[in-house]
């Protein structure tokens, strides 16, 4: 086994082409992934001239196979990140090993990396308030306007159930008892900044840079709670494809409280997966070492996600409210059927208990197979983790005004028209709040967790004290477990994408059009009133 006493590896693609390894190791897992239960569908991926934009159509196909019953969704997520870990290596000098075979926890690994802490000067918010549009919601107006997004379908109702428990109970808002390692910790959805506000002790990971620490401890001396965060002999901040084995020994020198860990690092890209697999990872090793463990993650509202019945009947019953701007929108979708209006859950996908299911599919055409990847591995470790008993808070986030949205007018322009369309996109500033106090109630309730009981590796019903689902849940027959799948449902707050008849790449032209004339129109009333 190969072994780095200074604690600095790089974790890196297999040698070969540099433009291409990246597609390459994502065509690798994906077919180990699958073998098992579909080899026609790893034959062609193996086979596929055309990865690259083939590949979505394979991610649905993974995701109809992993819905189909408990054994293969977890034994898919097996088999992925085994895969990963068989491809990817661990570099330093000469010395080279797999993910594998490195050994994670060898003592001194965690040489270099020293430990600064930052303590808020503020005072605790005593209760559950979200900025929304200007205004402050709490207490009972932030209850109503939950269950009229509950009612709009812009949020699941998991979701809001799990929100109106921490408005019941404030004191869950610093993650008594819990001590969270946030890795992204700057990124725009991370929950450090309201669980500094509220009062929480939190370590924080990042990549290294003065702005970005900078605005970190400026958020920390802010907020009322405490930061500690790892540093490197060049400053704080470590890149965690570089420093894993020292930071999983950092992380677990810091666990004098019952540990979670946030994911919610990511870049575009190569670079994104390689963040995504030393993600995974840290969290492999933190779940084996402490089996009272909670893990905690963000899905992308783009991506490929197997959704119940009743959320399909739910698409299915706006079309029907759709009055006479259904029949332009039928018009337009017979002109361009693949481009405009094209509807959302085609064909129903079966479980082995009968039960029915609809594929939403928002993976983008040009972001590649390695983004697809980098969504899916803690998808997987998310199944992992369930199926041993881990708490497991696992969000979908809806749409928020990002800078990257910000940049590109045409998506500027569909996201101000989202509304006409049954989505609501988010400020960034509620979203984080909102999902911040969702992970709170996973966290402090885990009995409360829609997921269900979970299913070992062996299939079994896991442990005694696990929280059960009911015989009624989609995926689940009398006696057995529900669908590992349900983790990414039953509470996820997709905005509205999930809910709404379309797909939401047909609507993009539409709501991109109809986006720019509403700008311009309120330029000409703007250029009007000053002229009056």
């Amino acid at each position: 086994m190969g072994m780095v006493r200074d604690g600095m590896w790089d974790l890196a693609f297999p040698p070969g082409p540099p433009e291409r390894m990246a597609e390459m190791v994502s065509a690798a897992v994906v077919a180990d992934a699958v073998r098992r239960y579909d080899a026609d569908l790893a034959q062609s991926v193996e086979t596929s001239r055309d990865w690259r934009h083939g590949h979505r159509r394979v991610f649905r196909g993974i995701t109809a196979l992993a819905v189909s019953s408990p054994r293969v969704s977890l034994g898919i997520a097996t088999d992925g990140l085994h895969s990963v870990r068989t491809v990817l290596r661990f570099a330093a000098g000469r010395t080279v090993t797999s993910l594998e075979d490195a050994d994670m926890s060898a003592p001194g690994k965690g040489a270099g990396l020293d430990t600064e802490t930052v303590t808020g000067t503020g005072t605790p918010t005593a209760r559950l308030e979200v900025p929304w549009r200007g205004r402050v919601l709490a207490a009972d107006e932030l209850r109503r306007q939950l269950v009229e997004w509950e009612d709009r379908g812009i949020f699941e109702p998991g979701f809001v159930a799990a929100v109106q428990r921490v408005i019941d109970h404030p004191e869950w808002l610093r993650l008594p008892g819990f001590r969270l390692t946030v890795i992204g910790a700057a990124a725009e959805l991370s929950p450090l900044s309201p669980l500094l506000a509220w009062g929480a002790e939190v370590l924080a990971v990042d990549r290294p840079g003065r702005a970005r620490w900078d605005r970190l401890r400026a958020q920390a001396r802010a907020g009322a709670g405490a930061v500690s965060f790892p540093a490197a002999a060049a400053g704080p901040g470590v890149d965690i494809t570089r420093y894993l084995p020292a930071l999983t020994h950092w992380i677990a020198a810091h666990t004098d409280a019952r540990p979670a860990l946030g994911l919610y690092a990511g870049l575009p890209g190569a670079a994104g997966l390689r963040i995504a697999a030393a993600s995974d990872v840290l969290a492999e090793s933190l779940l084996r070492e402490h089996p009272d463990a909670a893990l905690a993650l963000l899905g992308s509202p783009t991506d490929c996600y197997a959704v119940p019945e009743s959320i399909v009947l739910a698409a299915r019953e706006q079309l029907d409210r759709r009055g006479i701007r259904g029949t332009t929108q039928d018009v337009l979708h017979r002109l361009a059927p693949n481009s405009l209006y094209r509807l959302n859950y085609l064909r129903p996908v079966l479980d082995a208990e009968g039960s029915r299911w609809g594929l939403f599919d928002n993976l983008p055409y040009l972001s590649g197979p390695d983004y697809a990847l980098a969504q899916r591995l803690p998808r997987w470790r998310a199944v992992r983790a369930h199926s041993t008993g881990h708490a497991v808070s696992y969000t979908v986030a809806p749409p928020t005004w990002n800078s990257a949205v910000h940049e590109n007018p045409w998506r500027a322009a569909a996201y101000r028209a989202a509304t006409h369309f049954g989505i609501e996109v988010f400020d960034a500033a509620t979203a984080r709040v909102l999902l911040a106090a969702k992970l709170v109630a996973d966290l402090m309730t885990p009995g409360e967790s829609p997921a269900g009981t979970p299913e070992t590796a062996d299939g079994s019903r896991g442990t005694a004290d696990s929280p059960r689902g009911t015989a009624d849940s989609p995926g689940e027959s009398a006696g057995g477990p529900r669908n590992p799948e349900l983790l990414f449902t039953d509470g996820a707050a997709h905005g509205g994408l999930w809910r709404q008849p379309f797909t939401p790449r047909s609507l993009l032209a539409p709501a991109a059009v109809s986006g720019s004339l509403q700008a311009l129109r309120d330029r000409v009333g703007s250029a009007l009133d000053l002229d009056d």
